[in-house]
């Protein structure tokens, strides 16, 4: 009987220590707060033998106080952040956890991760987003 409460205890503990997991059913499905404007694109036809129908786009992004990017799924779309202002947590779900970035950091979110993003601070974030997408 003492080993099975010694048991439940060293559990809730661990609970506790590993904080609750990250679920999309928990993530926001709308963005707010959210801006951005593209500034400049080069279409990648020709460049690699599977580069057709692709380019590479560079945004800047912002996001106010409070603001968040919705939940989303890079699919066959790696992306690089570079935090020029602010500070982010990304709450990468399809790893299950969390990292924060703050300006002056490149973050990276590679094809296959699924995650959301939030102003966790009380100034704007501004930050270049580049990424291979689909040529619209």
């Amino acid at each position: 009987m003492r080993v099975k409460a010694v048991a439940a205890m060293i559990a809730a503990v661990m609970l506790l220590m590993t904080g609750p997991s990250l679920h999309a059913d928990d993530a926001p499905t709308t963005s707010k707060g959210v801006s951005g404007k593209v500034t400049g694109t080069i279409p990648l036809q020709g460049m690699f033998d599977s580069s057709d129908g692709l380019q590479m786009r560079a945004r800047e992004v912002t996001i106010a106080p409070g603001g968040r990017i919705a939940l989303h799924h890079h699919d066959n779309r790696p992306e690089l952040i570079y935090l020029i202002e602010g500070e982010v947590t990304d709450h990468i779900v399809s790893e299950d956890r969390k990292a924060t970035g703050t300006a002056g950091m490149t973050m990276t979110a590679p094809a296959g991760v699924t995650h959301w993003v939030e102003n966790s601070g009380d100034v704007p974030v501004r930050a270049i987003v580049v990424d291979i997408v689909p040529v619209k």
